[in-house]
């Protein structure tokens, strides 16, 4: 017990041995959790988090070094102020809004910003909170999207995607919607696929958000919107 105690005092101080294993342990905490995204096929995956993690350990060392070593009086955590903010904007290249208005990436770009925040509590010498940090990470990653599952599986609002034969499909649709007692939140209408056929009506494709009137499954109410006439194709976001 007080071999550990004598450890963990020499690495709370400032040494060639200290920054060697800051930076080691920043790794393992970054790569851990960047594999739980590559296995995913997430942009940000193992790379991305480990430098993410890296270069916050970094950086708050190196407040830390200007403040040990020039004696500047000045603030120790400036440096590692400006990592939060600024791993914002390498979290937003990861977010994308698709075609069906549908956003992803949200996650990783949440993730990214985590993995930051452990690194500066790395390269300050908070390894307890950052080890513990890292383990909550992956459970969320791990098991806690299955709770997300559950909720969008029980939940009588829908995001779907829905494919109408012509834009008089459009009025039929809404039509049905209220007579099956669903509340229509939201309706977005883009722009209508060319057919090749130039006889035929463009293709109108639309994103609905509904509220179903009573407890179904999501399937009943994909399967109850599909038999409505003009409805080509619906899929739930």
């Amino acid at each position: 017990m007080e071999v550990l105690k004598t450890i963990f005092i020499y690495l709370g101080q400032w040494n060639i041995a200290t920054v060697a294993f800051r930076l080691l342990v920043s790794l393992l905490c970054g790569g851990v959790i960047g594999i739980t995204r590559s296995v995913k096929r997430r942009g940000a995956g193992f790379k991305t988090h480990v430098l993410v993690c890296l270069g916050a350990t970094l950086i708050m060392m190196t407040g830390q070094y200007i403040y040990e070593t020039f004696d500047s009086g000045g603030d120790i955590s400036r440096l590692g102020a400006q990592v939060v903010s600024g791993v914002g904007f390498l979290g937003v290249g990861t977010i994308i809004v698709t075609g069906r208005n549908q956003i992803k990436g949200l996650t990783t770009a949440a993730g990214l910003w985590t993995c930051a925040g452990i690194g500066i509590s790395i390269g300050i010498g908070f390894y307890s909170g950052a080890v513990f940090a890292t383990v909550l990470v992956l459970i969320v990653y791990k098991f806690l999207g299955n709770i997300d599952g559950f909720a969008y599986r029980h939940a009588r609002i829908l995001d779907l995607y829905i494919e109408l034969a012509s834009r008089k499909a459009v009025t039929v649709l809404i039509e049905e919607l209220k007579k099956n007692n669903y509340k229509i939140i939201h309706l977005d209408l883009n722009k209508p696929k060319k057919k090749k056929d130039k006889e035929k009506e463009d293709i109108v494709n639309a994103v609905l958000v509904v509220k179903a009137g009573m407890e179904l499954k999501h399937e009943q109410i994909i399967r109850q919107i599909s038999s409505i006439e003009g409805v080509d194709y619906v899929e739930e976001l």
